[in-house]
């Protein structure tokens, strides 16, 4: 990955709930730190999130353990839409261009529950998703796509969320979702073709998601 490139993904950090002032600095610093390590919430800091906001801890602890099962899902869905996207010359081929994909799903799930834990509609950085926007200029990826499989991670993500009767705040993960899907509207008139190039590791989230 030339320079260029690099210095966009280390600028396409799209969360932006470490700083919204509106949430105590103790909770902007645990987004921060999670945010920093690619990972998701423990259940102490989901515990002291959920404190502040009044949202089920436990609903969404049970969608971040689904979490590789939610993304499955939506693979598997949108393969059976678009076939042709893992064959020769789709956008999801060669393999590692899916996997890039599967894994920038599954960060951007990771920040939509991070959202519903603060039950915050909004919460990503302008200057991050411009970034963003740049970066799959660049790499060519086909939004639409994407913004397929976030309709797929919404619907798997409100049934399991739901599932224990958590009804009431059902609208707090569609918020979360509604936000991403616009963000990915938004970058629909970017570039429809190609997908991640896959000069990045397998464990590196090739967007900041």
């Amino acid at each position: 990955m030339d320079k260029r490139l690099q210095q966009l993904v280390k600028e396409a950090r799209i969360l932006g709930l470490p700083y919204d002032v509106s949430l105590p600095k103790r909770l902007r610093d645990i987004f921060r730190t999670a945010d920093d390590q690619r990972r998701h919430l423990s259940l102490e800091e989901l515990q002291e999130i959920c404190a502040f906001s009044s949202i089920d801890p436990k609903a969404l602890l049970r969608l971040q353990d689904k979490a590789d099962l939610i993304v499955a899902l939506a693979k598997e869905q949108l393969i059976r839409e678009e076939p042709s996207l893992i064959l020769s010359g789709g956008a999801l081929f060669p393999e590692s261009r899916a996997e890039a994909c599967w894994r920038d799903c599954w960060h951007f799930l990771r920040i939509a529950i991070y959202a519903a834990a603060a039950d915050r509609a909004t919460y990503t950085s302008p200057t991050g998703i411009e970034a963003m926007s740049k970066l799959y200029k660049e790499l060519k990826v086909p939004i639409s796509s994407m913004q397929r499989a976030m309709t797929h991670l919404r619907q798997s993500a409100i049934f399991i969320f739901t599932d224990k009767g958590n009804i009431a705040h059902r609208q707090t993960i569609d918020r979360s979702f509604d936000h991403l899907e616009e963000i990915l509207k938004s970058l629909v008139s970017v570039q429809v073709s190609g997908l991640l190039i896959s000069k990045f590791s397998p464990a590196e989230p090739l967007t900041t998601a």
